[in-house]
């Protein structure tokens, strides 16, 4: 079979059928040969086959693991820490590439690192998403044109990361290919710092402006209503690099706070023009 071809053959199981999990089974489909589920919610499991999302699943992973070639990790860091050190004793038999879609990669990749030989290993994070999880908010077109990070280790084969790219490209991703400690580092500040700006938004305004609250508002605490489950194992795999960009944006506050305090309209008009520049260069940017 020509290596073109390789993605069309695999059978591709997806741990956690959430938001992720889902929209990518979605995007998958008629692009692989079969499509299995795992998730700890039964319900869940039934409403994924019952609508076509996987062509089966179950709650038990040892029980769609010897079918699979592919074992894709979607679920939360903390949560894909803990599955992939039992890994070993799940599946002690032919070679099986393991892959997850989390937001932070450094240690992820030091725990697939010590996976056995039978794993073939390679990081992944789509970068995109929505505040509300679960497998009823998941959509096929999540992923088109998104960023998507791969991160191999030095074991990766050269047929895994085809064939990761073959995957991302078949469910409308961009590949970026990128190491685990650059991935966190830019992260830090392009999502997990915004996230504790918006929750710190939130708390400091009193819930009884709610009849006041202008889009503004709204936008700019939008990333507050992810769900803890989601965002405290995010920031806090990645809280060194998480905590520098927070200084960061504190240091650019300051700035804002004297220019006001002393009236500084002049200067305040200029960094207010550099920002605005800023930012329209970085949504043309691909």
């Amino acid at each position: 079979m020509e290596e073109s071809d390789f993605l069309a053959d695999q059978n591709i199981a997806i741990l956690g059928l959430g938001l992720m999990g889902a929209s990518i089974a979605m995007g998958l489909r008629g692009k692989c040969k079969t499509i299995l589920g795992s998730d700890s919610d039964s319900l869940v499991c039934q409403l994924a086959t019952a609508k076509g999302i996987v062509d089966s699943a179950s709650t038990d992973l040892r029980e769609i693991l010897p079918q699979a070639d592919i074992l894709i990790l979607a679920t939360p860091v903390s949560a894909a820490l803990k599955i992939i050190a039992t890994l070993p004793s799940v599946h002690n038999g032919s070679k099986l590439i393991v892959t997850d879609v989390t937001s932070t990669k450094v240690q992820i990749m030091n725990a697939l690192a010590n996976l056995p030989s039978n794993f073939d290993i390679i990081g992944g994070h789509p970068i995109c998403g929505k505040e509300k999880l679960g497998i009823c908010h998941a959509e096929k077109e999540m992923l088109y044109d998104c960023t998507y990070t791969l991160t191999p280790a030095e074991r990766t084969s050269a047929r895994t990361k085809s064939l990761l790219t073959q995957l991302v490209e078949a469910i409308g991703g961009n590949p970026l290919w990128i190491d685990p400690e650059k991935h966190d580092q830019m992260l830090a500040k392009t999502s997990h710092a915004p996230h504790l700006l918006a929750v710190a938004l939130m708390h400091a305004t009193e819930i009884n402006l709610s009849n006041l609250k202008a889009g503004g508002f709204s936008s700019a605490t939008r990333l507050s209503a992810t769900p803890t489950s989601m965002m405290l194992s995010m920031v806090m795999t990645n809280a060194e690099n998480t905590v520098n960009a927070l200084e960061a944006v504190k240091a650019e506050i300051g700035k804002i706070m004297a220019f006001m305090q002393a009236g500084d309209e002049e200067n305040l008009a200029v960094l207010l023009d550099a920002s605005k520049e800023k930012r329209e260069e970085m949504m043309r940017r691909v």
